[in-house]
């Protein structure tokens, strides 16, 4: 497909953002790769708390094991029984705990944020479509809808400079969150 940019009306150099991003024959340099990305979810667990939740689970598979086996643990001693036995569940439930802990913090961060748009996933699924429907002008080095906006009122101007492409797709996005627009989710 063939589009045109408004700006320099050039047609070989336009290509849809999600393309340009996974062109390896002209990649982008990281600082346009990184303004051109499309945000993630909101409400999202952190890295760190799914590395805490999955060693938690691996100790808990390995408590499940140790109590399986007919394994004594070698000694008499029942405080070590205890720990051979049952040493691996306190361990994963310790770093199941430290894990909710980080979920709940990464959860509580975000959400602090008044400004952050967007809060909810119905609001994330508006700005996934914008950044979808948006290209990229490699001459001009531009971005816009090559469609009409999405409301006749729209407030969005139809093209912007790639410095300006994330607030510019939230700007297109928040167009249905005026008053009067029916109540999104947050």
């Amino acid at each position: 497909m063939s589009v045109t940019c408004p700006t320099c009306t050039s047609t070989d150099e336009t290509v849809a953002v999600r393309q340009a991003l996974l062109d390896t024959d002209r990649p982008l340099d990281p600082p346009t790769r990184a303004l051109l990305s499309m945000p993630p979810e909101p409400g999202g667990t952190s890295g760190v708390a799914i590395a805490l939740f999955v060693l938690a689970a691996v100790f808990g598979l390995l408590g499940l094991n140790t109590l399986r086996s007919d394994d004594s643990g070698g000694s008499p001693d029942a405080a070590y029984q205890a720990g051979y036995h049952y040493g691996a569940f306190v361990l994963g439930a310790v770093l199941l705990g430290i894990g909710l802990t980080v979920h709940a913090n990464h959860r509580r961060r975000r959400g602090d944020t008044a400004d952050q748009w967007p809060r909810s996933y119905d609001q994330w699924q508006r700005l996934h479509q914008v950044w979808r429907a948006s290209w990229l002008c490699r001459r001009c080095q531009v971005a816009f809808l090559p469609e009409a906006p999405p409301r006749p009122d729209s407030a969005a101007p139809p093209v912007t400079a790639l410095a300006r492409f994330p607030e510019w797709t939230v700007t297109v996005a928040r167009q249905g969150d005026g008053p009067g627009a029916p109540a999104t989710s947050g």
